[in-house]
């Protein structure tokens, strides 16, 4: 794990901000967290700072280019006390078509009780010392493979893979497998004899239609449809999130690319914690006519469980306390499957996937297979026609928690919480803070 040294952060700050540097470096500003309307605990925060374009902050500050920095926060008292050691928190810069250039993101640690606030202030004129908790295998040898604190996170297939069992139209890339609990236990699942066009954590489409064709993207091995790998954007690492952005090419029998797609995956690290967690969002545009997600059953962000699950007995659990059978065919906001990492084991595992308040259909239908195979997916269109068109992008957001152990309700609520309502983060004057 790289040892990163960075200082400047008062200016770095203050060119966020639009202020000077002698003002800051004098108190005059506050970063603030109000918890809302719920606790939080060990929640990710950020805020992207306004004003100065990226170019100036980039020109002051050449080492932003390069990717994520540490940023030392102390966080205050009522009275502007300093209550503990500085926080490590990260700030970078991020290339968007538009909005604010510079962002600040950092672990809300311990509890922070509902309707209250929690300030903090950069600290000037000391240098960071933080150890990256993240590690990424070099993308130009194989598949990324991302790690956190030297324990296996996931794998995210750059490349097509294939099975000797299965003929070459099952080979596939752009997805996540295989992913492991903090523990090491493998939970999801690829090539198995139950459907081996499941693969891991995924996105797909069943029932689409593309001009006057229905391409499949769900069931690769009828040779309709596939989604492909195209390209890598962005994988980097910081002292608490790791990046990955990639682009997806969704090719149709005889049409060629009919589909763009943008993955956008970000993991936090929550020191301690017995779940991982990270985000996935999904940018999607036509690139001609409009691709129609037509009513069915299934087909959308999936993840598929190993061959443990498979026997079980699977524990999965909704945001609306149904489990799998009862969960079937029914809108939720968030969907936990469990099931044993071992075969007759009682040591269990899973995935757990949220559906953002944003997403088309919100809350979307979710299919649980209800009888054997250990999978579930959000699926937009199963009421109503979806269309995705060649203008404005749709996009969809997801929060993946894996972790250790059985469905815990009251977690996932908090977790939940967490991720369609966050905490707001704003700037203050020190003066307005008080």
């Amino acid at each position: 794990m790289a040892l990163m040294k960075f200082s400047l952060v008062t200016a770095i700050l203050a060119i966020g901000l639009g202020i000077t540097v002698d003002s800051f470096g004098e108190e005059s500003w506050v970063v603030v967290v109000r918890a809302g309307d719920h606790d939080r605990v060990d929640t990710p925060v950020r805020i992207d700072l306004n004003a100065a374009p990226g170019a100036e902050t980039q020109a002051r500050v050449p080492s932003l280019a390069t990717g994520p920095k540490p940023f030392l926060l102390k966080e205050l008292s009522q009275d502007g006390k300093t209550l503990h050691d500085p926080i490590v928190a990260q700030i970078e810069t991020l290339a968007r078509e538009s909005g604010p250039p510079v962002r600040l993101t950092w672990i809300l640690k311990g509890m922070t009780a509902a309707g209250t606030e929690r300030r903090f202030k950069a600290v000037s004129g000391q240098a960071v010392n933080a150890t990256n908790p993240w590690t990424l295998s070099d993308p130009t040898a194989g598949p990324l493979v991302l790690k956190n604190r030297d324990r296996p996170f996931f794998q995210y297939n750059t490349r097509p893979v294939s099975h000797p069992d299965y003929p070459p139209i099952q080979t596939r890339d752009a997805y996540l497998h295989p992913a492991y609990t903090p523990s090491g236990a493998l939970i999801t699942g690829d090539f198995s004899r139950h459907h081996p066009h499941h693969r891991g954590i995924f996105l797909a489409y069943t029932k689409t239609q593309v001009g006057s064709d229905h391409p499949d993207f769900w069931n690769i091995q009828s040779g309709s449809g596939k989604v492909v790998f195209d390209r890598l954007d962005r994988a980097e690492t910081g002292p608490v999130t790791a990046r990955i952005e990639s682009r997806h090419r969704w090719e149709a029998k005889g049409r060629g690319t009919v589909l763009n797609e943008r993955w956008q995956i970000e993991a936090y690290d929550i020191p301690d914690s017995p779940y991982w967690v990270f985000d996935l969002t999904a940018t999607q545009q036509a690139t001609g006519a409009s691709m129609e997600l037509l009513p069915y059953r299934y087909g959308g962000m999936a993840y598929r469980g190993p061959e443990p699950f498979v026997k079980g007995p699977l524990d999965v659990l909704t945001s609306e306390g149904r489990n799998r059978l009862g969960g079937d065919q029914k809108p939720t906001r968030w969907v936990d499957l469990t099931g044993p990492v071992e075969e007759g084991s009682d040591r269990y595992g899973g995935a757990m996937i949220l559906d953002h308040p944003s997403n088309v259909n919100h809350p979307t239908v979710a299919r649980i297979h209800p009888i054997l195979l250990p999978f579930f997916c959000y699926v937009p269109g199963h009421d109503v026609k979806v269309s995705i068109g060649s203008g404005e992008p749709t996009v969809f957001r997801y929060r993946v928690v894996i972790h250790d152990g059985r469905p815990d309700s009251k977690l996932n609520q908090r977790l939940w919480r967490d991720f369609a309502e966050p905490p707001v983060v704003v700037v203050e004057s020190k003066a307005a803070s008080r």
